[in-house]
């Protein structure tokens, strides 16, 4: 028999594909059980980004499962099923290795005579205004393909000013199959430019589109795009100069790669962008263009929601996540918004790791807890409503309100509307902080059998009742407990006779109690320190029901 030692079970699982630290991580689960990612940190003495890591590439082997409840905790699959799943990967992997050998070969052969899909790359440096204009007024005239412009709001009066506004015209005239698409931050200093340029493509119909997009930056990078192969990259440095004061520099580049890349990027912000006809409307009649896009830069979504909040007249209210009351607390996040009188309503999972920072929240603002971790969202004036993913492991260290990664945004009434009105109903269904922290904890009938009942009827009254534990008895006194893990453990797992054996026999010590009148956070510090999840609630000595921890 071959006798292995804790260091050579974790070379034998790096040889099948783990790293140190995840082999490390999956002894110390199958060792101590269902553990948090913080108890994982300090046991190990691991950092804990570097758990979080650990604990996400294990999940995507496979190796480790993760609970839904919050926070989340981590269980090590047998490892009989780990050496099962790892060897069958490594037989899979060396079959398909075999199968595509002749392929990659063929392939490897072929490269060293191959020609590069992309010529050289060439670029050129303009140094002034003059320069740069006379390069886009060239590319625009001997496109044949598409045009791709991004500009600013002062661009777009510079644009009109250097004349290559009417270039563009004049270029649609002559070629009226090159697509010619123009994103701008349309304002009021240059929606008149604008419009008249949209009177003059619409008779004859011209093959031009433009679109708005707020760019809050006062150094944005313009750039024009041609057929997918020049491109020129420039950038104003003075937003509020005169146009005549305007000092410039760009970067002319004619790569295949590099033109197709940045059309990439433009894409997509050109899908999330405002039709220009919706954007002029809304700046001549002060309401506001209804939009629906997802804000993939976390930088621009962290403006956009500062903006909404900023311009915010009635209230707020948001769904988070339990660490986001924390930030929130400590940073005052909010405060300046509740100073100016805007009505916070907050809700997210209560638990002993942020009762003090919601306390201190609900100085200032309602707070509730739900129990259940929803999608992290935000409704503002039931106008606008952010809806936020759950951040990776990796970034659940970072303090942030929300995860500002692919935000949703929506200002369509009626979709706001529907939301908001889930928020509120979510919300009359919460327990007020201040309830959870002053009044008597909430209880749930329990059911009683004496010591002498058996299994059989203890299997009974828990089907009958719709319950998953019962408090067992002698002289009325709890001495213990029968869980359905306890039944299953000790009952159906040994293969016992459940007539034949009785309750006193299988059921859990202690039972730990609590008075009724005692605030739920007492007994969710009670729960937390024993490691139990239900307590047994009494009322002038009499017991009266349980408390559990779901």
């Amino acid at each position: 028999m071959i006798t292995l030692s804790e260091e050579g079970v974790i070379q034998v699982l790096r040889d099948l594909g783990l790293s140190r630290r995840e082999a490390e991580v999956y002894i110390f689960l199958s060792r101590r059980g269902s553990q948090g990612a913080n108890q994982v940190s300090t046991s190990l003495k691991v950092e804990r980004v570097q758990t979080y890591r650990a604990l996400k590439s294990l999940q995507e082997k496979g190796v480790v499962e993760a609970s839904l409840e919050a926070p989340t905790r981590f269980n090590a699959v047998p490892f009989d099923a780990l050496l099962n799943s790892l060897i069958k990967t490594k037989k899979t992997e060396a079959t398909e290795l075999e199968t595509k050998k002749d392929t990659l070969i063929t392939a490897w052969k072929s490269l060293s005579s191959r020609a590069s899909e992309y010529p050289i790359a060439k670029f050129r440096v303009l140094a002034d205004k003059r320069g740069i204009y006379e390069e886009i007024q060239n590319m625009v005239g001997s496109a044949k393909q598409e045009v791709l412009q991004l500009t600013t709001s002062l661009g777009v009066i510079q644009l009109d000013v250097a004349g290559i506004l009417d270039a563009i015209t004049d270029s649609a005239k002559k070629n009226p199959h090159a697509e010619l698409r123009m994103l701008a931050n349309i304002s009021k200093e240059n929606q008149e430019i604008i419009s008249q340029m949209l009177k003059k493509t619409r008779t004859p119909k011209l093959n031009i589109e433009w679109r708005h997009m707020d760019f809050d930056s006062k150094l944005y990078p313009q750039m024009v795009i041609k057929d997918g192969e020049e491109t020129i990259l420039y950038v104003t440095s003075q937003e509020k100069s005169p146009p005549t004061d305007y000092v410039e520099t760009g970067l002319w580049i004619r790569s295949k790669m590099f033109a197709l890349a940045l059309k990439e990027s433009f894409m997509e912000t050109w899908r999330n962008a405002t039709r220009a006809e919706d954007r002029i409307e809304a700046l001549k009649t002060g309401k506001p263009v209804e939009q629906t896009i997802v804000i993939r830069d976390a930088k621009e979504a962290q403006q956009k929601l500062q903006n909404t909040l900023d311009a915010a007249e009635k209230d707020m209210i948001t769904i988070v996540s339990s660490d986001s009351v924390n930030t929130i607390a400590d940073d005052n996040l909010l405060q300046k918004y509740r100073e100016k009188g805007l009505d916070i309503r907050i809700m997210a999972p209560i638990d002993l790791d942020n009762i003090d920072a919601a306390q201190k929240l609900s100085r200032t603002c309602e707070v509730r807890n739900t129990p259940i971790s929803y999608l992290a969202m935000m409704a503002v004036d039931g106008k606008h409503l952010f809806t936020f993913k759950t951040p990776p492991l990796s970034q659940q260290t970072t303090k942030t309100m929300f995860h500002l990664d692919d935000v949703f945004y929506t200002n369509d009434r009626r979709y706001v509307e529907r939301v908001t009105e889930m928020l509120n109903d979510i919300w009359k269904r919460g327990i007020d902080i201040k309830e959870m922290t002053s009044t008597p904890a909430t209880r749930t009938t329990q059911i009683q059998v004496p010591s002498s009942a058996t299994a059989s009827t203890v299997i009974d009254l828990i089907l009958k009742n719709n319950v998953n534990s019962v408090i067992v008895t002698e002289n009325r006194n709890p001495v213990g407990i029968i869980t359905e893990r306890d039944l299953l453990e000790k009952i159906v797992k040994p293969r016992r006779n459940p007539a034949q054996t009785h309750a006193k026999e299988i059921m859990s010590l202690p039972v730990l109690s609590i008075e009724s009148g005692r605030p739920l956070t007492e007994a969710l510090r009670t729960m937390k320190t024993s490691g139990i999840n239900k307590l047994a609630v009494f009322k002038n000595g009499k017991l009266v029901g349980m408390l559990t921890l779901k």
